[in-house]
């Protein structure tokens, strides 16, 4: 017994010191993390990066990190922080990326519970991918000159982008221990140029013959497409200013919100030459304007539509007030709210921006738009095992723009003349109100029900009540079937959760919605006073639109499909079912290897009853799933690895009331692998190796002309080009990062960085085989389809 108790007194002895020296190197670590929090260590980073290939490699990589245009670049990044002791003042000073021209600046000084003060500045820089070869001269101001080439690829290339720069200020006080106030204040300037364009195919009673000859299609083009970049030269003012209050129970914010937007441009003024593209690619003057036989006034040539001026984005402000915060009832009840109101305006002088043509007396739109939200929601804990929530939100909008006739329409003689004569008065339409009302709320209820499962039931409901047209004679929308003034979307969310073990954990969810609403009003034209109407559709008027104007009247679907069979309800207003599924699984079978695999799968099904002789058109259905799986593994204390995988796809479904019937599908597989390694106390490495791979699928299929499909027969066009199909859309990169970091010192290291991106891509919308897509005067829009760049960067970061 004695050598048993001196035997394990040593053992005794070591773990009592094990212990006791756990103890004090965990305090020394927890007092280097508070003397890190107190005093934290600034950094400053330097360094030169240099880049392979030419701006065309760099187009894609290039977008956004200012590197497309430049061989090297420096980099500067600093974190320099400052803490009086005797004051417990704080002064912050950031940079990154201060040799790029995304950088970021930002000061800031404060006293902890009292005061903040701060200003900052970034930059941010958009360089558009792809090429443009033109003639055209002034790209990006606001009166370009275009000039056709005499043959596509002969012009000067340009290159297009917008540059951000932004600055701001903030300020914040304690006013008392429980008042704060906080003041914010952001400009930021846009400008450069985005692409942008115009065209014009002539109507009868602007542009074409004045007599009862054809134009002959050989000697005079009758439309024209030309690209016409947009100037921006843009400034956006924001201010912000809160009181803040809490106490034990209430958070409390009342602001104010304002936003000032303000363009230097008020119309682009494009002067085009009167020589456009015929289908063969031979120059053509455009169709000339008709003559006063055909429409008072005369019409306007072809060359005279596209040079009139085209309006850009309007100076306007938006004003809020707001009061947000919550209550805690109790500890397991607590309740949050949001009550604000936005006042909406837009005057912009037509005459000032150059725009002409606005009705007698009105010198703007004079749109005014307000707008009351109010929010509820509310959590609870009643027991251990259970959880709520509900929430409900309310917002109305109220569109407040005075109405005046600006839409002009002209309307043909009846009875018909040779030529055709539009010198009647015709329509004349207001301008589009957006008033509309949403209402949306959210209930859910979690139930432990066991140590290893918990359930969750929720309920989710959203309504939008809007405008509708009520008569042609003052708001004819044009290209619709029907409107509805009343959405409701209902539907339920179910999820279960499982923990299987220590080291497996899973959930399944399912959730459902379906959206109804309303009758709808519908936009049929068909008039009893129209002269000429037919036999037929006088029968169709008496009996679904009690022999009045159908326009504007509340109906059925089954009514609107009786007067159009081709009638193509929208999308965002249609009878639509949802579905969707998710699984997860979270595997840790050591401490060494985690797993984590997710699968999910949707569908959206168009619900609307659709005509047996016509089927039903426009979107009928659309699809999503995700299958992605990722690894992580620790081989030892220096070395892990880690690794992702995922495959997605997206459908729809489309049946074109013109006769041809589309199946759109997207695949999308992306892979990934990386690992870090401590190859020795002083130096340690990273690489990542990334794929992706993203294909568009253009199923087209001319339409059979026979019941179920479409009574409009397809075109020779649509016929010809689903015998000929639409090729794959593809783009594909793989990306490679290594980096290495030497410790010089204790407060000093060297890192170096490597990275290679390849890409490829396929896109026939702007070139197909080598082809490139043509706009009426030659201009071409490119990019190089494969692309390859290396990134090689040396940094010095000090710590201080």
């Amino acid at each position: 017994m004695k050598m048993n108790s001196n035997l394990k007194q040593p053992a005794l002895r070591h773990t009592a010191l094990a212990l006791a020296l756990m103890a004090i190197f965990s305090t020394a670590s927890a007092e280097d993390e508070v003397v890190q929090l107190i005093k934290p260590d600034s950094v400053v980073i330097v360094g030169l990066g240099a880049l392979s290939g030419g701006k065309d490699d760099r187009a894609i990589y290039g977008q956004y990190n200012g590197k497309r245009n430049s061989d090297a670049y420096a980099i500067v990044d600093i974190d320099w922080v400052t803490r009086d002791d005797a004051t417990g003042t704080w002064m912050r000073i950031k940079v990154a990326d201060g040799g790029l021209d995304d950088r970021e600046v930002s000061f800031s000084r404060e006293k902890q519970g009292a005061w903040k003060y701060s200003a900052e500045y970034s930059e941010l820089n958009r360089e558009y991918p792809r090429t443009i070869n033109t003639g055209m001269t002034g790209v990006g101001t606001t009166s370009p000159v275009i000039s056709r080439l005499a043959k596509a690829g002969t012009g000067a290339n340009v290159n297009i982008g917008t540059e951000r720069k932004a600055a701001g200020l903030g300020y914040e006080q304690w006013l008392t221990p429980q008042l704060q106030f906080e003041a914010n204040f952001k400009n930021e300037d846009k400008s450069g140029a985005r692409l942008w364009g115009r065209g014009y195919a002539c109507a009868a009673y602007v542009c074409g013959t004045s007599t009862t000859t054809a134009m002959n299609q050989a000697n005079f083009a009758a439309g024209a497409l030309l690209l016409v970049p947009e100037p921006i030269d843009s400034s956006t003012k924001q201010i912000d200013m809160r009181l803040n209050y809490h106490d034990d129970k209430l958070l409390l914010s009342f602001g104010y919100y304002g936003s000032m937007y303000n363009n230097a441009n008020g119309s682009l003024n494009p002067i085009v030459p009167n020589a456009f593209n015929s289908g063969l690619g031979v120059a053509l003057p455009g169709y000339p304007a008709v003559g006063n036989n055909i429409i008072a006034g005369g019409g306007m040539s072809l060359q005279n539509v596209l040079q009139s001026a085209m309006a850009l984005p309007p100076d306007n402000q938006a004003h809020q007030l707001y009061l947000d915060g919550s209550y805690g009832f109790s500890r397991t009840v607590k309740a949050n709210f949001k009550i604000a109101y936005t006042h909406a305006s837009q005057n912009d002088n037509f005459a000032a921006n150059g725009l002409t043509g606005a009705p007698a007396g009105v010198d703007s739109l004079g749109a005014k738009v307000d707008t009351l939200l109010t929010q509820f929601g509310l959590t609870a804990r009643p027991t251990s095992n259970l959880s709520l929530l509900a929430n409900v939100k309310y917002d109305h909008r109220e569109d407040k723009t005075p109405l005046y006739r600006y839409n002009l329409e002209a309307e043909a003689v009846t009875p018909a003349t040779s030529p055709a004569s539009y010198t009647n008065n015709g329509a004349a339409w207001f301008n589009n109100r957006t008033s509309n009302t949403k209402t949306v709320a959210k209930v859910e209820a979690s139930y432990r029900l066991s140590p290893a499962w918990r359930a969750t039931l929720g309920g989710d409901y959203n309504e939008i009540k809007r405008e509708v047209p009520t008569s042609a004679a003052d708001d004819n929308v044009a290209g619709l079937t029907a409107l509805r003034a009343k959405t409701e979307e209902s539907g339920y969310r179910l999820e279960l959760r499982r923990s299987m073990s220590e080291t497996l954990n899973g959930s399944l969810s399912y959730s459902e919605s379906k959206r109804t609403g309303s009758d709808w009003t519908t936009l049929s034209t068909l008039d009893p006073a129209i002269a000429g109407t037919t036999a037929a559709n006088l029968a169709l008027i008496n009996q679904y639109c009690g022999g009045k104007a159908c326009y504007g009247q509340k109906l059925s679907y089954a009514a609107i499909l009786a007067l159009s069979g081709n009638s193509v309800f929208p999308l965002s207003l249609t009878d639509v079912k949802r579905d969707k599924w998710k699984f997860s699984l979270d595997w840790n079978p050591t401490e060494r290897l985690n797993v984590q695999l997710v699968a999910e799968d949707g569908k959206d099904t168009n619900q609307a009853p659709v005509s047996a002789l016509y089927g039903g058109k426009a979107w009928r259905e659309s699809g999503v799933s995700l299958y992605s799986l990722d690894a992580g593994y620790t081989l030892s204390e220096k070395f892990s690895l880690n690794a992702y995988a995922s495959h997605g796809e997206q459908t729809q479904h489309i049946n074109h009331s013109t006769g041809y019937m589309a199946d759109l599908h997207n695949f999308n597989d992306a892979a990934g692998l990386g690992l870090k390694f401590k190859a020795t106390s002083k130096l340690n490495l990273t690489a990542t190796l990334a794929y992706l791979n993203d294909r568009n699928k253009y199923g087209v299929a001319a339409a059979s002309g026979v019941s179920g499909t479409t009574v409009t027969a397809p075109s020779a066009a649509n016929t010809a080009q689903a015998a000929i199909g639409l090729p794959d859309a593809t783009f594909r990169q793989v990306g490679l990062r290594l980096a290495g970091m030497y410790a010089l010192q204790p407060n000093a290291d060297l890192r170096i960085d490597y990275g290679y991106s390849h890409v490829k891509f396929y896109e026939w919308q702007w070139s197909n085989n080598g082809v490139p897509f043509t706009y009426s005067d030659n201009t071409t829009v490119n990019m190089q389809n494969r692309q390859n760049v290396a990134d090689i960067a040396v940094r010095y970061i000090y710590r201080f």
